[in-house]
């Protein structure tokens, strides 16, 4: 079984994700992988062996789901590291049953609060709180919270209203590190110049938290993240370092360096953070020198088989983590390459082979994850891996260590590095602007993933066998993947409208059948005493725009200047092409330009084939919402109308105007205040749906009972956001349905 064991390992992992299939990709990928076990029918022994490893992954594997806590709890253990930010703390507890849940404080912003003295990894504690479910995506294309959670094994969270509501006895060892480790970090801070600990502390301890934001962006957008993240590079790196130092320098023998080289790997491990990648990374260095000191051999595959089942086998939430899956694709996919790279003599040849091997690996999982890649990143990989390998880790290293040992040369070095390479990185920055296309694809579909990742495996075969005419037409079909994927809207003669749930604000997209236009009515932001005005862009609707594939907008129409219904509006700009910028005549614009069009009631505008009319506004009404657009369209067959956040006054003037004025669907103005929708207004409209944009528990009450109770007494279905999460409308021809992204009897109270 010597070199094989990696199949048993494909056989597990391949159980787990069989697992969590459904529809028409479970029985695909069952099929496939009946079939791939089949093959080894006539070897009894290696086809029971695989068996057992697909069945026992099927029921290993699978998530968890979601519990209700007890407002109290006894005897729970704090099993993390306890992580403390301006506003929160925050840890893992573990029950004596073996469920884990989150404690978390929000700290009184009057009072200067720490974690107490008694709060430590290992502690035994007793407390009691508020038990409340996980925030849960509520968009299409959200990064759901509660899924990330119950995928790290932690079922429930409370939260502890007093920090004396919490009591804790004793402490575990590894507390002793976590205090240790604290002490380091703010060592290395206090010697440091300041502009270069954000660096140190990414590339050292594994935290990018005080790196500038528009940096960490930047290595986001061209696929570079891998090289602030810990991996298999760093501790790489930093054996390689530490080996040189020790017997190329003649510190000391070759069996010296090796043992201190195995006794420093847990510490460093520990020093970095503990991700998988660093724990895949350094527990495969171990095995390797253990293996060199006993003068054994074993295929790197098989240790690296070893420590996949080991791990999850230890730690079964490690499956779900895009951490542990990159990491292991990335690494298994580079050893099979190996013969590969004996093809090429030249070092930047090679250095291409492992960036096109390392990001086509990985490539269709990204996708699904984040669902757009950079086609150009692989050009700058080249430039910043080499440049971060031999460069800035091995003289963060160096600085890493002369803030411990040599501190009165540290503060100088320190501001050596920072100064030469963040002028150096900003001119690599600025040189790639001309390369900053994003490919927006969407989400793509398990059943998408499995078929590239099977032509890639061909095109890795063909390659290390030399038929490269072969392995170039397989690389040309697993893009080709991606590619009917992403074009897939452009040959559905469906189309969708989608109410997102922004919270307290509005924002709805319309997509046509065969995506002949996409069109925005309002962009809601945050509440404008929110600190971060970029949280409802980043967080909901950016995420929904590319989780479909949008990167281009024919209209936005933007009601009026409320933040609620245009806060993210420029943030949206910055990311999606926008051709036009639709406002009425009294909006205090922040654009100007030809790309913004200004109307008044009357007009009518057509925006991509696609008729709206304008109702309102036509005088000025001298308030912000009784001046914004309503517009009338027809859509799906069924006459909608938008109607911002005017008053029942405006309603009467729309009345008085329109006298035949009919809808289907009603957006019910003003998030559902009494001072919108009257009951003239709703018997003269007779919508058959109303659908109300309002954030959960919003200060204002909205929606008002007396507005709903006047809907529903009319025979109107409501659908809410604050009660369904986005609600959207798919439609083909002059037939469409209704569906929301929670069940209809849902209730987020």
């Amino acid at each position: 079984m010597k070199g094989f064991w990696h199949i048993p390992a494909m056989a597990f992992v391949l159980g787990g994700v069989a697992a969590i299939q459904t529809g028409w990709s479970f029985y695909v990928l069952l099929m496939m992988v009946l079939l791939w076990i089949s093959l080894y029918r006539k070897r009894l022994a290696l086809f029971m062996v695989i068996l057992l490893f697909f069945v026992f992954g099927w029921h290993y594997l699978p998530s968890p789901s979601e519990t209700k806590p007890s407002s109290s709890f006894s005897g729970a253990t704090i099993s993390s590291a306890i992580e403390e930010t301006s506003h929160t703390i925050q840890m893992i507890l573990k029950h004596e049953s073996g469920e884990k849940f989150q404690l978390v404080y929000y700290k009184n912003e009057d009072q200067d609060q720490n974690v107490p003295p008694d709060w430590h990894h290992g502690a035994v504690c007793n407390g009691f709180g508020d038990a409340e479910p996980f925030a849960r995506a509520s968009n299409p294309g959200q990064f759901d919270y509660r899924a990330y959670m119950l995928n790290k094994g932690v079922n429930s969270q409370i939260i502890l209203n007093d920090i004396e509501d919490l009591h804790c006895e004793g402490r575990s060892y590894l507390s002793y590190m976590n205090v240790w480790r604290d002490q380091v970090m703010r060592k290395v801070k206090a010697n440091v110049y300041p502009g270069s600990y954000g660096w140190i502390k990414a590339l050292i301890f594994g935290k990018t938290d005080e790196l500038n934001e528009d940096t960490i962006e930047w290595f986001r957008e061209f696929n570079l993240s891998h090289i602030l993240a810990i991996s298999g590079l760093h501790v790489g790196l930093t054996i390689g370092s530490l080996y040189f130092v020790i017997y190329r320098m003649g510190v000391g023998t070759r069996r010296q360096a090796q043992f201190f080289v195995l006794l420093l790997l847990p510490v460093y491990g520990f020093l970095a953070g503990a991700a998988p990648s660093v724990i895949r990374a350094s527990l495969m260095a171990l095995i390797l020198l253990l293996l060199t000191l006993i003068n054994r051999k074993i295929p790197l595959t098989d240790i690296l088989a070893v420590v996949a089942f080991l791990l999850l086998l230890l730690n079964p939430f490690y499956f779900h983590q895009i951490g542990f899956q990159f990491s292991f694709l990335v690494t298994f996919s580079l050893i099979l390459s190996l013969s590969i790279l004996k093809q090429y003599e030249s070092t930047w040849m090679q250095s291409v082979v492992i960036s096109l091997v390392s990001q086509f690996s990985i490539l269709a999982l990204q996708i699904h994850y984040f669902y757009e890649i950079q086609p150009f990143s692989l050009f700058v990989n080249l430039i910043l891996v080499p440049y971060f390998s031999f460069i800035v880790i091995p003289v963060v290293l160096i600085l890493f260590i002369s803030c411990l040992v040599l501190p009165v040369f540290s503060y100088s070095l320190s501001f050596v590095l920072v100064e030469g390479h963040e002028k150096l990185l900003s001119m690599i920055q600025m040189g790639t602007r001309f390369l900053d296309f994003q490919w927006v694809i969407g989400e793509v579909t398990p059943i998408y993933i499995f078929f590239y990742t099977l032509i890639f495996i061909f095109k890795m075969k063909w390659w290390g066998e030399r038929k490269h005419g072969l392995a170039f037409f397989a690389g040309v079909a697993a893009v080709s993947v991606l590619i009917l994927y992403s074009a897939f809207p452009y040959l559905s003669h469906k189309g969708t409208i989608t109410m997102l749930d922004v919270g307290q604000g509005d924002a709805f997209v319309i997509e046509l059948p065969y995506r002949r236009g996409v069109i925005m009515v309002d962009a809601a932001g945050p509440p404008v005493f929110n600190e971060n005005q970029k949280k409802t862009a980043d967080q909901v609707i950016l995420p929904f725009l590319k989780s479909k594939g949008i990167d281009h907008m024919n209209a936005m129409f933007i009601s009026h200047q409320d933040s609620d219904h245009s806060g993210s509006a420029p943030f949206i700009l910055n990311e999606i092409d926008v051709e036009q910028i639709i406002v009425s005549q009294y909006y205090v614009s922040q654009w100007s330009g030809e790309d913004t069009l200004r109307v008044e009631a009357g007009d009518r505008i057509s925006v991509a084939g696609h008729v709206f009319h304008v109702l309102h506004p036509g005088d000025d009404q001298g308030e912000p919402n009784d001046n914004s657009l309503v517009l009338d369209s027809m859509i799906g067959g069924k006459r909608w109308l938008f109607t911002g956040d005017i008053s029942t006054k405006v309603e009467d003037i729309i009345l008085k105007k329109h006298s035949s004025l009919w809808v289907d669907v009603l957006k019910v103005g003003h998030h559902g205040s009494r001072t919108s929708t009257s009951r003239a207004w709703v018997d003269r409209l007779n919508p058959e749906i109303a659908l109300i944009s309002a954030g959960v528990d919003n200060r204002y009450g909205h929606p008002h009972a007396e507005v709903t109770e006047r809907l529903e007494k009319r025979g109107v279905l409501l659908l809410e956001t604050n009660r369904h999460g986005a609600v959207q409308f798919i439609f083909s021809g002059q037939s469409g349905t209704f569906s929301p992204y929670f069940p209809y009897n849902a209730s987020r109270e």
